[in-house]
């Protein structure tokens, strides 16, 4: 009885989920298609009633033309939604849309109602100014956005209920106190059959809501033959919408949330005596981990030094002044809110006992029955460390933040620079490494060099600013082919990079980069030319690669260490055809879905999975716009097709739907106008100089 009930909650938890993600999907295209639908109906009603009011012989005048079109607008843009949405309410009281007559105004009304109560939904302008509204320094603007969400919260539940129970009526009553209503109108009364009364009964009850209105909405064409085109869509929105937001707080369905959901006493007394899991890192390898083990019997403990999950392929965006960092990362809790065999803490790993089963914070322990170990990587300079505080390389925000004041400041030192050799020496950045990260940085400096800073300093020209790569092998992206290699290196030199193969780097210091046997003046040098794994090989007392990786058997486990495994940049493993596994993104997503198989299958005692096999999807580089190369399979595209391809990927890839929408309009802006909107110098001139000491 006590397995059927769980496997009851768990069937409901994650109808629950499946139900959140359809609604965060489809609510808000609803809500702009009936936004937009709304406008161009009363659009037209208004021109209409202007035009009998002048006898319906002559047009009206274009200024009251464009007045009557302003309102209109706005509601299609979802600017000043809920206030835009009662005056048209009062208008339709108050008779004054011509030729809308009582029956007619029904589900348009309620439509309206929706939106000025439920508001325009995050495809709108007001959702993309809320976010401000909340810490605006105008007494009546913040109490506004207060009330809004109060109207919201309250009478929210109430709509909802009001919804149900109207198309519920309507459904088993087509002729209700002798006005023919719009729903049915023209049908057969045997349409109210037993079918029809359970859906009805669904509606009022608000269980099973979103099913019934989906199948009310499917039996459109029955229902809608007798009435007018507008008065069908707007009843076929109402429905749609009524499925995609669910039945509220009043009704059945909320109550099966509840008690699916549990209370937090019971889940606590679940998770304490489970088998504990570790996850050591909050890159993609834990997080994929952590996630994949949500149904597993175990309680998880996820620690990173950092509170935020970090989107890495887009950190050169911020490093360049083209992203703010809140736009790449997430907080590592809002990830786990709804997953509650999770607990994350915030803490730095020094050390691993194996023979103990513990992981080492400082000087507090924690034990593990299972630890994954999914620490990154680091910077790597070949033994020359001396070089870290001269040619800082890209890893973390703070990173990213601190390239990006010396980029900038680099400007403004040669906008005051006195002489010609200084000022040159401020306009040479030189790029260490020639992968993927090395020409995203070149190619992105030589754009910001050449548009985004145009027209904005006096002394200087920063499009004569000169970008250097140094790439020590034969070619750039030598984990490209060939062709798609020389693809990206024909980009740079087109956007002025002067690309520097077969050259190594023999020192570096604050004054610039020796190179062979040429020595280059450059007040700003970035190292992009190779890593190293965490210190997990060491913790663990093993001697790692020549990275520093962690080798791991096929299963990912570390050899002769039960229960102990390492995915992503810390582990070396050959499962890619016998080679080893790329440091990409995808390899650790993979690698951590796969060590939560092995995990769950070990707590339940079941069969483990076959080795581990990555599967390699394709590689992308961007150069700059309309400049990018794909790799996808046997399939090679560059130019602006792998662009585009690129865009969409990482945009699908990011985490959050806040970070995609504001990313998304970051590059439109700056696609549109060729400035970057974050370039924002976060670090003194003094800092600088102390880390270049």
């Amino acid at each position: 009885m006590i397995d059927t009930i769980h496997l009851a909650r768990h069937v409901f938890q994650r109808a629950i989920r499946m139900a959140g993600t359809a609604r965060a999907l489809c609510l808000p295209w609803l809500l702009l298609a009936t936004r937009v639908w709304l406008s161009q109906v009363v659009f037209v009603h208004r021109i209409m009633a202007m035009m009998l009011a002048r006898g319906g012989h002559a047009a009206p005048p274009a200024l009251d033309a464009v007045l009557h079109g302003m309102l209109p607008l706005l509601l299609a843009m979802g600017l000043l939604t809920r206030p835009v949405a009662l005056v048209f309410l009062a208008e339709m009281a108050w008779g004054a849309l011509g030729g809308l007559d009582a029956g007619a105004i029904g589900p348009k009304a309620v439509l309206l109602v929706w939106l000025a109560i439920m508001g325009p939904g995050a495809l709108s302008l007001d959702s993309l100014l809320e976010r401000g509204l909340s810490s605006v320094p105008f007494a009546p603007v913040r109490g506004l956005h207060q009330l809004y969400g109060l109207v919201q919260r309250r009478l929210g539940p109430v709509l909802l209920l009001a919804i149900r129970v109207g198309l519920a009526v309507a459904i088993v009553s087509p002729d209700i106190g002798g006005v023919r209503n719009a729903m049915l109108a023209g049908t057969s009364t045997s349409l109210a059959g037993p079918a029809w009364w359970t859906v009805a009964l669904a509606l009022a009850l608000g269980g099973a809501t979103r099913f019934a209105a989906l199948f009310a909405a499917a039996m459109g064409p029955l229902f809608f033959m007798a009435v007018s085109m507008d008065d069908a869509v707007a009843i076929l929105l109402l429905l749609l919408l009524l499925a995609a937001e669910g039945a509220g707080f009043l009704s059945v369905d909320q109550l099966l949330a509840c008690w699916a959901r549990g209370k937090r006493d019971e889940d606590a007394a679940k998770w304490d005596g489970l088998p504990h899991v570790v996850v050591v890192g909050g890159g993609f390898g834990g997080v994929a981990t952590v996630r994949a083990l949500r149904r597993a019997p175990c309680r998880i403990t996820l620690i990173d030094q950092r509170n935020h999950h970090l989107f890495q392929p887009l950190l050169y965006q911020v490093a360049t002044a083209a992203l703010s960092p809140a736009e790449i990362a997430i907080p590592i809790r809002s990830l786990f809110r709804g997953q509650r065999n999770v607990r994350v803490r915030l803490g730095e790993v020094t050390g691993v006992d194996p023979a103990a089963r513990e992981v080492i914070l400082g000087s507090s322990r924690l034990g593990f029955d299972h630890l994954v170990l999914a620490t990154g990587a680091r910077h790597s300079y070949f033994g020359k460390d001396d070089w870290a505080p001269f040619a800082p390389g890209l890893k973390s925000i703070e990173d990213a933040t601190a390239i990006r004041s010396r980029l900038l400041r680099a400007f403004e030192e040669a906008e005051n620079a006195t002489n010609e050799t200084d000022r040159a020496a401020w306009l040479t950045f030189v790029i260490v490494g020639g992968g993927p990260t090395g020409i995203e940085l070149a190619g992105a400096i030589a754009e910001l060099a050449r548009h985004g800073l145009e027209q904005e300093y006096r002394s200087i020209e920063p499009a004569a600013a000169r970008v250097v790569l140094v790439q020590a092998g034969p070619r750039i992206l030598p984990s490209f082919t060939p062709t798609l290699s020389a693809a990206a290196e024909r980009s740079l030199r087109a956007l002025g990079v002067d690309v520097r193969l077969g050259a190594s780097v023999q020192s570096v210091d604050a004054e610039g980069v020796d190179i062979g046997n040429q020595r280059i003046a450059a007040r700003t040098v970035l190292w992009a030319a190779g890593v190293a794994a965490s210190p997990a090989a060491r913790w663990l007392g093993r001697t790692g690669d020549r990275s520093g990786r962690l080798p791991v058997a096929d299963d990912l486990s570390v050899p002769d260490l039960p229960g102990i495994y390492a995915i992503g940049d810390t582990a070396a493993s050959f499962g890619w055809r016998g080679e080893p596994v790329p440091g990409l993104a995808p390899a650790a997503k993979q690698q951590g879905k796969y060590v939560a198989e092995v995990i769950g299958a070990a707590l339940r005692g079941w069969r483990a999975p076959p080795p581990f096999r990555y599967r390699h999807y394709g590689s992308l580089a961007t150069i700059g716009r309309q400049s990018a190369v794909a790799e996808l399979g046997k399939l090679r595209v560059w130019g602006s097709p792998a662009w585009w391809f690129w865009g969409a990927a990482h945009v699908a890839f990011l985490v959050g739907g806040r970070n995609r929408a504001t990313v998304v309009l970051d590059w439109v802006w700056a696609y549109l106008t060729y400035r970057r909107s974050i370039r924002l110098i976060t670090r003194s001139a003094q800092d600088m100089t102390a880390g270049q000491a």
